[in-house]
């Protein structure tokens, strides 16, 4: 503590403001998400059924590509405070007209699902590329942490709002937040952008104007780059497994869609509140304690006890315990892990193949979730729900295999960690 201390009272007035224009921006992505999941997820299961899930995540994969590749087409052309100006004019435009469309034509909500599972994702990538551009790897481990601790606070009081006002007020009317909660996410972004050194990107970037398929091609370059890309699929994988059977049980056991809605809405702000306890252990005692070689094999073990206990107890709690636990790691412990690996690669490289990783993979790894759910369903039926488990074994096995590999080689020695 004593290092942490000295740490932030070593920074200068400029890095202090900087750092508060980002936790402010990750505060106001988090929370805005955390009112609209639930809305959307809720009303999503009421059109259509869990069943449909697979089929859903399928259709996120078109949408991830070309969300992806618009992104680092324009990005040299534009810079990155035009590219977060025009995903939040974007993704308010899309909210405000499924208010006006869902009363008429509530399977809307199908592309609105679709669509905030990508924009999220591209919010929170533009956020830590200008991070990853600005704080030094030396300093990451103590600050990354409380970065990600706002943020959560954020996700955790915006679900908040549908916990408890959706019985009252309906489900579709609480999409309307997004426009003050977006209009002050753009202020601190653009605070913290000229702040920071991600505004002398720009230039940089644009002398190098390449394909929007630029992204891919330096994690096809990158042995590193594509290491990240498979953690990342494998913690994906995962929680689209976990919440493929959640979201069967919340289905059968509350029919109603505002009441699931505002259940959702609470057992998300629970999650977040667990997430933020965790995002310290995960963000600065458990790095500093175990280091990041360790802390990747503590992810897929602590996971694979959850899916025993689906296992040894299949029920509505023990499914609600998983999908908690599954959440919550990947926001917090997973998610700071994730960013410290991002630390010794270039600027262009932190920009363009952490959008694919960060939106396209992110998303797409779900797609692969829907081919083995689909494919166990044509085999066992509606047994698919209980066997599920079984994918998730033969997961985590898989990703200690992974883990084991990418850090024997010495390229991927955990250098950033002990920086």
């Amino acid at each position: 503590m004593l290092s942490l201390r000295n740490e932030l009272t070593s920074l200068s007035r400029t890095e202090k403001l900087f750092i508060f224009f980002a936790m402010l921006t990750g505060f106001c992505i988090a929370g805005e998400y955390g009112i609209i999941r639930p809305v959307s997820q809720s009303i999503f299961l009421t059109v259509f059924s869990a069943a449909s899930i697979p089929v859903f995540w399928l259709a996120t994969v078109p949408l991830n590509f070309v969300i992806v590749y618009l992104y680092n087409h324009f990005l040299p052309r534009l810079g990155p405070l035009r590219m977060v100006a025009i995903a939040a004019i974007a993704i308010v435009f899309v909210n405000l007209l499924c208010v006006v469309l869902l009363p008429i034509f509530p399977q809307f909500i199908f592309f609105h699902a679709c669509w905030k599972d990508v924009y999220i994702l591209l919010m929170f990538k533009q956020l830590w590329s200008m991070i990853h551009s600005t704080i030094a790897a030396s300093r990451a481990k103590y600050i990354f942490g409380f970065i990600f601790g706002v943020g959560t606070c954020g996700a955790a009081l915006g679900s908040l709002v549908p916990g408890f006002l959706a019985p009252y007020f309906g489900s579709t009317p609480l999409l309307l937040f997004s426009v003050p909660i977006y209009g002050l996410l753009f202020y601190a972004y653009r605070k913290a952008y000229y702040l920071s050194g991600a505004n002398k990107l720009t230039p940089s970037i644009a002398a190098h104007r390449t394909s929007g398929n630029e992204g891919f091609l330096q994690i096809l370059r990158n042995r590193y780059i594509s290491a990240i890309l498979i953690l990342v699929m494998f913690m994906q994988i995962s929680v689209a497994l976990v919440d493929f059977q959640f979201c069967h049980h919340l289905e059968l056991l509350i029919p109603s869609q505002d009441l699931r809605t505002a259940y959702f809405g609470k057992l998300i702000s629970i999650i977040n509140v667990i997430s933020l306890v965790l995002q310290f252990v995960g963000g600065f005692l458990l790095i500093k304690m175990i280091g990041l070689r360790n802390s990747h094999f503590f992810i897929p073990l602590v996971l694979c006890a959850t899916a025993v206990g689906q296992w040894m107890i299949p029920s509505f709690a023990m499914a609600t315990i998983a999908y908690s636990l599954t959440k919550s790691v990947d926001y917090s412990i997973f998610g700071v892990l994730r960013e410290m690996l991002f630390l010794p690669l270039k600027l262009d490289e932190k920009y363009r193949a952490k959008a694919v990783i960060d939106v396209f993979a992110h998303r797409t790894s779900k797609a692969f979730a829907s081919f083995l759910l689909l494919g166990l369903e044509w085999l066992v039926g509606s047994q698919v729900f209980s066997m599920a488990n079984y994918l998730l074994f033969a997961l985590f096995i898989a990703w200690l295999a992974v883990v084991a590999f990418v850090f024997k080689k010495s390229e991927f020695h955990e250098t950033v960690a002990s920086e």
